[in-house]
Order: structure tokens, then sequence, then C-alpha cells
């Protein structure tokens, strides 16, 4: 029987860092260099916003 490995739910932000350090991944990788998400074309989010999300 083949034993499969499953990710932890925490397991990003163990691998990149804390929260604060996924933030700022997120601020760096989403801004469209006006302050609003590349995705969305809306503001990006608070830090508080972006913990809930």
């Amino acid at each position: 029987m083949e034993k499969t490995l499953l990710p932890a739910e925490t397991w990003q932000t163990q691998n990149r860092g804390t929260n604060d350090q996924e933030y700022q991944i997120y601020l760096s990788c989403a801004n469209d260099g006006r302050g609003n998400d590349i995705t969305t074309g809306q503001p990006l989010k608070t830090y508080d916003q972006w913990l809930k999300s």
C-alpha cells in the first residue's frame, strides 16, 4: 500500500515565514504600482483584511 503525504493547512506560512512576511510577499507581488491588486483592480487588502481572506 502506497502512503500519500498531505500538506498541513499551515504549510505555506511555515515554509515562507511568518504571517507578516507572507503579507509582505502579497504586497510586493500583487501591487500594480498604484496600490491596487493586479488581479482584481481593487485596493490592496489591509493586513487584517488579508488575514481574514
